[in-house]
């Protein structure tokens, strides 16, 4: 009598399941999953060194310090709250002043200083009125040609 449990089907091995190479190419598989795992590790390497390099220029940017002072921070620090607390303990080193926390500068106010730096770098090279009614004076004030010559700042031409 049967069983029910038993089907010829499940016991049949073909030829198309049966490999006479399998460990070999369990082997293969092995090595090249092995060297694929290699290559991805040292792009990950390369590219948190990377993203931790940014970040150290980033904040030592904000901070107003020298891109040179990143090869002295450990490649332990990371983050920049890691950053600002080395920077803040080793500020005496490279000489940096120790500044008071403060609270994040907006956007708004970013803009504004930048504004007023700009107005004070075009008002120092500005000539001012009385240094133009000055020259004023002189230009009208000048009776040979040597002496409108002196007053441009024009060399002195000497007549034969």
């Amino acid at each position: 009598m049967a069983n029910q449990y038993d089907e010829d089907d499940d016991f049949d091995v073909t030829e198309e399941t049966q490999d006479d190479n399998g460990p070999a190419n369990l082997r293969k598989a092995l090595k090249r999953a092995e060297r694929e795992k290699k290559d991805l590790a040292e792009q990950l390497a390369a590219i948190q060194s990377d993203i931790r390099t940014r970040s150290v220029k980033e904040v030592l940017a904000t901070k107003g310090v020298s891109d040179k002072v990143a090869k002295f921070i450990p490649g332990d620090v990371h983050t920049p709250e890691q950053i600002d607390s080395w920077l803040a303990e080793n500020a005496d080193v490279f000489g940096l002043q120790k500044t008071e926390e403060s609270a994040p500068i907006s956007e708004e106010e970013q803009a504004n200083r930048a504004s007023y730096q700009r107005i004070n770098a075009a008002t120092q090279n500005a000539s001012t009125p009385s240094r133009d009614a000055d020259l004023m004076a002189k230009l009208s004030g000048a009776k040979t040609i040597d002496e409108l010559n002196q007053v441009m700042g024009l060399p002195t031409q000497r007549r034969r």
